[in-house]
C-alpha cells in the first residue's frame, strides 16, 4: 500500500495528519485507491466464475427478453422492440451495481480485510474510492458485452460517435452512481448474507420501470412511481441519446421530458448522498 511520509507500519492505521499539506494528501489518497483497485481487478481475474456470470447473464436476459417477451410486445411509436428493449437492458445493469458493490464490500468485511485495512496507515478515502473505480471497470466490461449481446440480436443504433459516447458516458456514470449506494449498503449491512437480499430488490426497481414496457400502460400509482424511477430517467435518456423518439420511453412527467436532465441530476444526487455516507461507513471500524 502507498505509504505517506511519517506514516510507518507502527502507525496504527491513522488516516493521514490533518497537519500534512492538501496536495500530499490527495496524492496518499490516490496511490492508495490505484492499490486497491488493482487488488479487485486481480481478485476477478483469480474468481473466474465471477467473470462467466458477468458474461452470461447479459446473454440470458437478451435471448429472455427479446425472444419471450418480445414476441407479444408493441412498441407505442410501431417501431422495433429489440430497439426499445436493448437501451433499457443496458440501463438496468447499471443498477446491479448495487448488489455487486455490497457484495464485494461486505465479503471485504466479514473475513476482516476491512479490519486490516483500517490497521494500516491508508487513506481512509482511497480505499472507498478504489472500490468504486474497480466496480466501474467490471461494469464497464458488462455494458459492452451487453451491447455485443443487443447487436446480436439485431439491435443498430443509427447515431454519430459522439451521441454514442455520450450515451455510455452516461451509462458508465449511473453504474459509478449506484455502486457507491451498494458500497454504503456492504459497510452498514450486518453480514454478507443480508447483502444477498439486495439482489433480489433490484428487481422491482427495474420492473416498476420503463425497462421492459412502456409506462402509459400502467395503473396511475404505478405509473408516477415509474416515471419518477431513477432507472425510468437512466432509460429514457439513453433511448434518446441512442436515437429513438420520445413516443417509445412512454409516460409523460418531467424525467420523461427531460431526460438527460434527470439522468444526470439522480447520478449526481446519489453520489453526493451516498458517497459521504460510504467513506464514513468505512472510517468507522467494525467492533
Amino acid at each position: 500500500m502507498t505509504t505517506a511520509p511519517g506514516r510507518g507500519a507502527g502507525g496504527g492505521g491513522a488516516a493521514a495528519p490533518a497537519r500534512e499539506p492538501l496536495p500530499a494528501r490527495l496524492r496518499w489518497a490516490a496511490g492508495d485507491a490505484a492499490t486497491i483497485t488493482r487488488r479487485y481487478l486481480l481478485h476477478l481475474r483469480g474468481a473466474p466464475e465471477r467473470a462467466v456470470m458477468a458474461l452470461a447473464l447479459p446473454l440470458v436476459f437478451t435471448l429472455l427478453f427479446v425472444y419471450v417477451l418480445g414476441s407479444s410486445m408493441t412498441v407505442p411509436d410501431g417501431g422495433s422492440y429489440v430497439d426499445f428493449l436493448i437501451p433499457g437492458m443496458l440501463a438496468q445493469m447499471t443498477v446491479f451495481g448495487v448488489a455487486a458493490s455490497a457484495s464485494a464490500v461486505a465479503d471485504d468485511k466479514d473475513k476482516g480485510i476491512t479490519d486490516r485495512f483500517h490497521s494500516l496507515p491508508m487513506s481512509r478515502i482511497g480505499v472507498p474510492l478504489g472500490q468504486s473505480l474497480a466496480e466501474i471497470v467490471g461494469g464497464l466490461l458488462t455494458l459492452l458485452v451487453m451491447a455485443g449481446c443487443g447487436l446480436l440480436v439485431g439491435w443498430r443504433p443509427e447515431v454519430s460517435a459522439p451521441r454514442l459516447t455520450a450515451a455510455f458516458a452516461l451509462l458508465v456514470l449511473a453504474r459509478y452512481a449506484f455502486g457507491w449506494l451498494g458500497m454504503w449498503l456492504g459497510l452498514v449491512l450486518p453480514s454478507r448474507s443480508a447483502t444477498d437480499l439486495i439482489g433480489m430488490l433490484t428487481f422491482p426497481l427495474t420492473m416498476v420501470s420503463n425497462v421492459f414496457v412502456p409506462t402509459e400502460g400502467l395503473p396511475t400509482v404505478l405509473r408516477l412511481v415509474a416515471e419518477w424511477n431513477p432507472v425510468s430517467a437512466v432509460v429514457s435518456a439513453v433511448r434518446q441519446l441512442f436515437g429513438h423518439p420520445p413516443a417509445a420511453a412512454g409516460g409523460s412527467g418531467w424525467p420523461q421530458a427531460h431526460p438527460v436532465a434527470a439522468a444526470l441530476a439522480w447520478s449526481l444526487l446519489l453520489l453526493a448522498v451516498f458517497a459521504p455516507l460510504a467513506v464514513a461507513a468505512f472510517r468507522r471500524p467494525k467492533h
